[in-house]
């Protein structure tokens, strides 16, 4: 059993895949009856969650504090990232027509908004270089995910862009103002809208929380397989084994909004998801989970499958939550999916215009990394493409200073069974030995906007964690009962 959910924990409860059957049939955006509208928006006045505003014979609800953000082209159920509901319509209206399509400007990634349903409602802007730092801690977090896949099950194929980019794509989408960062601060989100997502029960930007569930007995007490449990992220979490059942009913610890342990954080809690569906799967009692036996069986099929949709499908397990439908779905096209399922599904048609979120979810994130990346991107239609010209450029030295920060918010268990955090030299020591195994230049400039540069930045993270482990005697996805 567990607790009763209210409007206020429902968000961050789905995210950890706690969610219950009818939480896939709750609509995203109900249009009822009409009635009485509400005083008009406007943009000078400041919204609080709960508040209601009217505009062009609709009223919406403030899913939180909101400023300036025309409710027409700002609205999104639960989990959408946007600051408003549509409520119902009001004084004899209907429900309004959807805004005008996508567009991207040159050295911008948009973000916020339903693909097909309106215009991305922020932007950050990638020239003066504030968000590189950000960027690759992000990115840096993404490798280790694939890692820790790959670590659980060896062989397992995955499209790199797209699985290692689900960090900082989930941090556009569920962020209440990413813009705001400053790369002088640690702060992921330094925003007057802070309290928002660090409040209790919103996980902090990437709104994750309940990291002492255990996915398996369906417990809030650290066990199993609950994230608390493993090495790395426990002494940095903000909070103990022994207070870690109720730890989704309390406030977010700040370590969720430091821009080099956040990530990391994040790459774990998604890690738990993917080892979990299979765990959970057969079920207490002989009952079989409604992806199972699929999911194992799309494991097994994108080992010989690159490039696959593996993204997809643990990104909607983390969004809508394992029993919403959407994981089983892709599980059973995963199971016996080829190359012409692969393009079937990567193709932004199908959810091109509609309006449930969760089965826009890993689009839009897939949309905002295309940007970061140079991808082409759909314009005025699904089928209407622009390649972005994007640049977040850095030298090797940036990247490994950015890795050893990382690195040192990652604890371990050494020699002497104590757990301790790495220290800058070993992470720059495996740093170090990585540029020589990838064939890269110390001295070299990179460009995630450069597929080849894109690769060998993967490439030397790939390294580096994995020389890093060696030379700790670790592995990184460790467990442990004890506390640190």
């Amino acid at each position: 059993m567990h607790p009763v959910l209210t409007l206020s924990s429902l968000s961050a409860v789905t995210k950890v895949a706690l969610t219950i059957a009818s939480l896939a049939v709750m609509p995203l955006q109900a249009v009822h009856a009409s009635t009485t509208c509400a005083a008009a928006w406007s943009a000078a006045t400041v919204y609080n969650t709960g508040d209601v505003a009217s505009e062009n014979g609709i009223n919406y609800q403030a899913n939180w504090w909101t400023q300036g953000n025309d409710p027409a082209t700002s609205s999104g159920g639960s989990g959408s990232g946007q600051p408003w509901t549509v409520q119902s319509s009001c004084g004899g209206s209907t429900t309004p027509p959807p805004p005008p399509p996508p567009v991207i400007t040159p050295d911008t990634i948009g973000f916020h908004l339903l693909l097909g349903s309106g215009t991305a409602q922020d932007q950050i802007a990638l020239t003066s270089g504030n968000y590189t730092d950000l960027i690759l801690s992000n990115v840096i977090a993404g490798v280790m995910y694939g890692h820790l896949v790959q670590e659980y099950d060896p062989g397992i194929q995955f499209d790199k862009d797209y699985l290692y980019g689900s960090i900082f794509g989930q941090l556009l989408q569920e962020n209440i103002a990413t813009e705001y960062y400053v790369d002088t601060s640690t702060l992921i989100d330094p925003s007057p809208n802070q309290a928002a997502v660090m409040g209790a029960g919103q996980g902090g930007p990437y709104q994750i929380n309940n990291y002492a569930a255990d996915m398996v007995s369906g417990s809030y007490t650290p066990a199993g397989h609950s994230l608390i449990n493993y090495a790395a992220i426990q002494k940095n979490i903000g909070y103990t084994m022994a207070t870690a059942a109720t730890q989704y009913s309390k406030p977010t610890p700040p370590s969720f909004n430091n821009k080099y342990y956040g990530p990391m954080l994040t790459a774990y809690f998604h890690y738990n998801d993917f080892v979990s569906l299979i765990v959970t799967g057969p079920g207490p009692g002989g009952w079989v989970t409604p992806w199972q036996p699929a999911y194992n069986n799309a494991l097994a099929n994108f080992k010989t499958l690159p490039n696959n949709f593996l993204d997809v499908l643990l990104n909607v397990a983390y969004n809508q939550g394992y029993y919403g439908g959407l994981v089983g779905s892709y599980s059973s096209l995963g199971a016996t999916a080829t190359a012409a399922t692969v393009a079937s599904v990567n193709s932004y048609s199908s959810v091109w215009g509609v309006q449930d979120t969760y089965q826009q979810y890993p689009y839009q994130v897939r949309y905002y990394l295309d940007q970061l990346y140079n991808n082409p991107i759909p314009t005025t239609s699904a089928t209407t493409f622009a390649t972005p010209d994007n640049h977040v450029a850095f030298s090797v030295a940036t990247l490994e200073g950015i890795f050893s920060n990382v690195f040192q918010t990652i604890d371990y268990v050494n020699s002497s069974g104590v757990g301790t955090y790495i220290s800058a030299t070993q992470a720059s020591t495996a740093f170090n030995q990585a540029l020589t195994q990838a064939g890269v230049a110390s001295s070299a400039t990179l460009d995630l906007g450069n597929a080849t540069d894109r690769a060998a930045t993967f490439r030397v993270l790939e390294y580096a964690i994995g020389d890093l482990e060696t030379n700790l005697g670790t592995q990184f996805n460790a467990t442990t009962n004890s506390q640190l």
